[in-house]
C-alpha cells in the first residue's frame, strides 16, 4: 500500500470511531432513564437483634435411674403428676436383698465370735509369755522354751488382728447389703412434675452403682423454662449473658414472651452445610415467668418441653440516630456507599460509615445528614444500573 492509501485509511478509521462515539452519546441521551424510589434521610431509634430458633425445655430436669436391679412391684405416680422431694416414686422387689442382708448379718455374727475366741487366745498367750519370762529369770526353763512362748504370743496377736479386720469387712458387707435394700425404694430427688415415665408396673429394670442403669422417669421443674438455640460463629460474638430477648412460640402465636440470655457455650458444634461445615454455639435463654402469668390461670404448665420458639436477641440499641433502609447501601470498592439524589435528578455516590442494624434498617454514623435525599429502591438499580452522575426518574416523592 502506497503512502497516500495509508493516509486515507487512517482518516477513515478515525472518522468511523468518532461516528460510533456520537451514536453512543446520542443513544445515551435518548435512552430510558432509570426509575428509582427516593427517600429523605431521617433519624429514629434502632435496636439490633439476632434471630435464632430453638426448643423449650426445663432449666432443671433430673433423670431417675435405679442403683439396684429387679422387678417393679409398686408404682405410685404417672406422667404429669406433681411430686414432692422425698416422695416414694416406686419400689423394686426386696426378697433378694432381704436375703442378702440376713446372710451378711449371719456372716458378721460368725466373724465376731471368731474375733472373741482370738481375743481369749491372745490373752492366754500373753499370760503364758509373762510366766515364761519369770521362770527364765529364775533359770527354771531354757531359752528355747522362752522363745517358743514369745512366738506363740506373736502368732496369737497376728490372728487377733486378722480376726479384727475380718469383722470390719463383715460390717462393711452388711452396711452395703442394707444400703442396697434401701435403694429398692426410689424417692423423688426434687420437687416437680413427672415429665416422662419410661417404665410400667411389673417391668424388670437394671441398676448399677458404677454407671447409669435403666432410666425410670424424669422429674422437671416447669416453673423455670428455657429456650435452647444455636447461633452462628459470626453472630455469637455480639451476644452476652444478660441480653434481653423477645420470644415467640408456635403454640401461642398471638403472644410475645420475654427472656434473658443465661449461658453461651464456649465450644462450638459443627453442622454439615453443603460441602462444608458451619460452626454453631449453643445459647440458653431463660423465659421470664412474668411474661406468661395469664396462661397459668388455665394451665399450671403452659410451656411444655419440645415447643418450638423463635428468639430475637437484643444485642445493642441506639436512640435518635440517622437510619436508612438496608437495601439503600451498596459496596464501592471496600467502602459502603449510597446514591445521593440532587435537585436536578442526578445521582452521586456518597461513602458512609455504618453502625448497628436491625432486620430492615441500618445506622449511619457519618456521610449523610438529615434531610438529604437518597435512592432506596429498587435494589437492582442501586447495585447494578446506576452510575455516577446519571439522571434518574423518580417514581414517587421523597419518602420518610
Amino acid at each position: 500500500m502506497n503512502p497516500t492509501s495509508k493516509k486515507w485509511a487512517r482518516r477513515a478509521l478515525i472518522a468511523g470511531g468518532v461516528l460510533i462515539l456520537l451514536l453512543l452519546a446520542t443513544g445515551h441521551r435518548n435512552g430510558k432513564q432509570p426509575e428509582v424510589e427516593v427517600m429523605t434521610v431521617t433519624s429514629g431509634d434502632l435496636v439490633e437483634t439476632i434471630s435464632a430458633s430453638g426448643k423449650l425445655r426445663p432449666v432443671t430436669e433430673i433423670a431417675v435411674s435405679p442403683d439396684v436391679s429387679g422387678e417393679i412391684v409398686e408404682l405410685n405416680f404417672r406422667e404429669g403428676d406433681r411430686v414432692r422431694k422425698g416422695d416414694i416414686l416406686l419400689k423394686i422387689k426386696q426378697d433378694l436383698y432381704l436375703s442378702i442382708v440376713e446372710k451378711a448379718e449371719a456372716a458378721l455374727g460368725s466373724l465376731r465370735a471368731e474375733y472373741n475366741r482370738q481375743q481369749a487366745a491372745a490373752r492366754q498367750s500373753a499370760t503364758a509369755l509373762t510366766r515364761a519370762k519369770s521362770l527364765f529369770a529364775q533359770q527354771a526353763i531354757s531359752a528355747s522354751e522362752l522363745e517358743a512362748a514369745q512366738a506363740e504370743y506373736e502368732m496369737m496377736n497376728g490372728q487377733l488382728n486378722a480376726a479384727r479386720w475380718n469383722v470390719r469387712s463383715g460390717e462393711a458387707s452388711l452396711k452395703e447389703a442394707r444400703e442396697n435394700l434401701t435403694k429398692t425404694v426410689i424417692r423423688a430427688p426434687m420437687e416437680g412434675t413427672v415429665s416422662r415415665m419410661n417404665v410400667a408396673l411389673g417391668e424388670r429394670v437394671v441398676g448399677t452403682s458404677q454407671m447409669a442403669g435403666t432410666e425410670l422417669l424424669r422429674i422437671a421443674d416447669f416453673s423455670r423454662m428455657e429456650v435452647v438455640t444455636d447461633v452462628g460463629e459470626n453472630e455469637v460474638v455480639r451476644i452476652a449473658p444478660g441480653d434481653s430477648v423477645s420470644l415467640s412460640l408456635d403454640a401461642y402465636p398471638r403472644l410475645t414472651f420475654s427472656g434473658l440470655v443465661t449461658q453461651i457455650a464456649n465450644s462450638s458444634k459443627f453442622v454439615a452445610a453443603g460441602i462444608g461445615q458451619v460452626a454453631n454455639f449453643e445459647v440458653r435463654i431463660a423465659v421470664q415467668p412474668s411474661s406468661y402469668q395469664t396462661l397459668l390461670q388455665d394451665d399450671p404448665t403452659p410451656l411444655k418441653p419440645g415447643m418450638s420458639a423463635v428468639a430475637s436477641i437484643i444485642t445493642r440499641s441506639r436512640r435518635d440516630v440517622i437510619t436508612i433502609p438496608l437495601q439503600s447501601v451498596f459496596l464501592r470498592g471496600r467502602r459502603e456507599a449510597v446514591w445521593s439524589v440532587s435537585d436536578a435528578g442526578t445521582v452521586t455516590a456518597k461513602e458512609i460509615e455504618t453502625g448497628i442494624q436491625d432486620l430492615t434498617r441500618i445506622e449511619v454514623r457519618s456521610g449523610l445528614a438529615i434531610g438529604e435525599s437518597i435512592v432506596c429502591a429498587p435494589y437492582q438499580a442501586i447495585t447494578q444500573t446506576l452510575t455516577e452522575g446519571c439522571r434518574v426518574k423518580v417514581l414517587s416523592g421523597p419518602k420518610r
